[in-house]
């Protein structure tokens, strides 16, 4: 049987300040974002089957409750049911933890290519 392998990058985009406090808050929180939404993500039955494999790159837009705004999807992968499989992924996923309140940040946008990719 095939494992199961699924790849996350999380790149954040947000305005914040330049202070090493901030940043290490904002890394922390980025970290916090990749495994919530990682929690989520499955890789639909049918495109195992068939060895479908893809990248869906996804720009999330969340409030400061954490709650989920906009989902633009940025890149989508060939197959139709892995870039639903991704959308589901954050529907799922919400709400996301609250931004935490020493960033100061009233939303948060980021971006999250998810790769769908079987080994073994």
């Amino acid at each position: 049987m095939k494992l199961l392998k699924l790849m996350f990058a999380l790149a954040v985009f947000a305005a914040g300040s330049n202070t090493a406090s901030a940043n290490d808050a904002l890394d922390q929180y980025a970290t916090q974002l990749k495994k919530h939404t990682a929690q989520h993500v499955r890789y639909p039955r049918r495109a195992q089957e068939r060895q479908w494999e893809g990248v869906v790159q996804l720009q999330i837009t969340i409030d400061a409750q954490g709650q989920v705004q906009d989902i633009q999807v940025l890149k989508e992968s060939n197959y139709s049911s892995l870039n639903r499989a991704a959308l589901r992924s954050v529907e799922s996923a919400n709400p996301y933890p609250a931004i935490p309140a020493e960033l100061g940040l009233d939303s948060y946008e980021f971006v999250v290519p998810i790769n769908f990719k079987l080994s073994g």
